[in-house]
C-alpha cells in the first residue's frame, strides 16, 4: 500500500512537470508577442477613449476601422463579444505598467488552461472508472491545440475553461439538484454569452433539454433565466442606451455573408464584404454596425435564394470539414502532423461515440445532442480552425463513453 502510495505520488509530479514543461516549451516558441488584429483594435480604442468599438468617425458619411487617436470620436461596437475585451483591460489596469501585456495575458491564458484540465478531470472522473478518467485527463492536457492555443491573443482559451465549468455544474444542477449548482451554472451561461456571441443559442438549447425533455421544475427555469439575465444586464443596458434596442451582438449578417458567396471558401471570404464596404452611404451614428450588418445579411440571402443548390453542396463541405477535416486549408499550420493527426483520431472516434451517446438517456444524450448542435450552426456560416478547438473536451467525453460501452463497464 505505501509502496503503491509513493508510486501514485511519482506518477503525478512527473505528470505535473509534464503539463507545465509543455505550456512552458509553447510559451517561449510560439506565443503572441503583442495584441493583433480585432482585439488590438478594440482594446486600443477602449484604452484611449473609453468607448469599445471599431469605427473611427471621419466626417457625417464616413467611418473608418483604425487605431484611434486622442479626440477621435469612436462608434460604439455591438459586432463582438465583449468579455475577452473586458479580460484585457482589466489585466492592463492591475499589472499593465508591471509587465508587458500579451505575455502577462498569455500567462493568465496558460493558468486557466492548467485549471481547465483540473476540470475536465473532475468531470470525467464522474462517468468513468480511473483508468479511463486517467487515459482522458492525460491525452486531454497533452493535446497539441489545447496547448498551442493557450498561448495565442485569443479567448479560445477562457471560452474552453468556461464551458468545461458549464458542463461540470449541470449533473449537479439538473440531475441532483443541487440549487448553488444552478445558481452558478446560470451566472457561467451569462458570461458564456459575453465572451461568444452564439452562446445564447447553446444556453437555449440546454434548458429546453432538461426543462422541457426532462421536465425540470418550472420555477428552476425561471431561476436560471433570471440570473442569467442579470449577468447580461449591463452590457445589454449599454446596447440598449448606444443602440435603442436590446441586443447582445450584431453580427449575423457578417458571417452568414462570409460563407456564403460567389468566392466560397470553407474558412469564409470577405471579398464580397470589403465591396460592400467601399461602396458604402451609411450615415457616421451609432446605428452603422446594426445597418451595414443588415446590408450584410439581405446580400447573403439574395446569394442564398438565387444559388440553393451551391448553398446546400457548400453546407455539407462546411460539414464535413467540422466533423472530420477540411481538406482545402489555407491555415500554413493546419497539415502539421501534431496538429492533422489528433484532430483526425479524435474527429472520427467522437462521431462515432456521439452516435452512441445519442441512444443514452443520460447528461452523454445532451453532450452528443449539443456536439452535433455545434457543427449543424456553425456549417450554415463557415468554418475556422478553431472551431474545432472548443469542441476537443466534448469530443474526448464522448470517446470514454465509446470505451466505457465496449468494455461494458456499466
Amino acid at each position: 500500500m505505501i509502496k503503491s502510495l509513493s508510486i501514485e505520488k511519482i506518477f503525478l509530479v512527473l505528470f505535473l512537470i509534464a503539463i507545465i514543461a509543455s505550456r512552458l516549451f509553447a510559451f517561449y516558441f510560439h506565443k503572441d508577442l503583442n495584441l493583433e488584429n480585432e482585439w488590438a483594435n478594440l482594446f486600443h480604442n477602449l484604452q484611449i477613449t473609453g468607448v469599445m468599438g471599431f469605427n473611427v468617425i471621419i466626417d457625417d458619411n464616413t467611418v473608418v476601422q483604425k487605431f484611434a487617436e486622442v479626440g477621435d470620436k469612436v462608434l460604439p461596437s455591438v459586432w463582438m463579444p465583449p468579455f475577452y475585451v473586458f479580460f484585457l483591460y482589466a489585466i492592463n489596469i492591475i499589472i499593465g505598467n508591471i509587465f508587458p501585456l500579451a505575455k502577462s495575458v498569455i500567462i493568465i491564458q496558460i493558468l486557466l488552461n492548467l485549471l481547465s484540465i483540473y476540470i475536465f478531470f473532475q468531470i470525467v472522473r464522474k462517468f468513468f472508472n480511473k483508468k479511463v478518467t486517467l487515459s482522458l485527463t492525460i491525452i486531454y492536457s497533452f493535446f497539441p491545440a489545447l496547448i498551442f492555443s493557450s498561448v495565442q491573443i485569443s479567448s479560445i482559451s477562457i471560452q474552453i475553461f468556461l464551458i468545461l465549468c458549464f458542463f461540470y455544474f449541470i449533473p449537479d444542477g439538473f440531475y441532483q439538484k443541487k440549487k448553488y449548482s444552478l445558481v452558478i451554472f446560470s451566472i457561467i451561461s451569462g458570461i458564456l454569452m459575453l465572451t461568444r456571441g452564439e452562446f445564447f443559442i447553446f444556453y437555449i438549447f440546454t434548458i429546453f433539454y432538461f426543462f422541457i425533455y426532462k421536465e425540470q421544475k418550472i420555477k428552476n427555469l425561471i431561476s436560471s433565466i433570471i440570473i442569467t439575465l442579470l449577468v447580461l444586464s449591463p452590457y445589454l443596458y449599454r446596447n440598449y442606451k448606444n443602440f435603442n434596442a436590446i441586443i447582445l451582438t450584431k453580427s449575423f449578417g457578417y458571417n452568414l455573408l462570409k460563407g456564403n458567396n460567389k468566392n466560397f471558401k470553407i474558412e469564409g471570404d470577405v471579398s464580397s464584404i470589403n465591396q460592400i464596404r467601399e461602396n458604402l452611404n451609411i450615415s457616421a451614428n451609432n446605428n452603422f454596425e446594426i445597418d451595414i450588418d443588415n446590408i450584410y445579411k439581405n446580400e447573403a440571402l439574395k446569394y442564398i435564394k438565387e444559388n440553393p443548390l451551391t448553398f446546400i453542396k457548400n453546407y455539407f463541405k462546411k460539414f464535413f470539414s467540422f466533423l472530420i477535416i477540411d481538406v482545402n486549408s489555407s491555415n500554413n499550420n493546419y497539415y502539421h502532423p501534431l496538429h492533422l493527426i489528433p484532430k483526425l483520431v479524435i474527429s472520427i472516434f467522437a462521431f462515432i461515440s456521439a452516435l452512441i451517446g445519442l441512444k443514452r438517456k443520460s447528461f452523454f444524450q445532451y453532450l452528443s445532442l449539443y456536439y452535433f448542435f455545434n457543427i449543424f450552426l456553425f456549417s450554415i456560416f463557415f468554418i475556422l480552425p478553431r472551431y474545432s478547438i472548443i469542441l476537443i473536451p466534448i469530443q474526448l467525453i464522448l470517446i470514454g463513453l465509446a470505451f466505457k460501452t465496449l468494455r461494458k463497464d456499466n
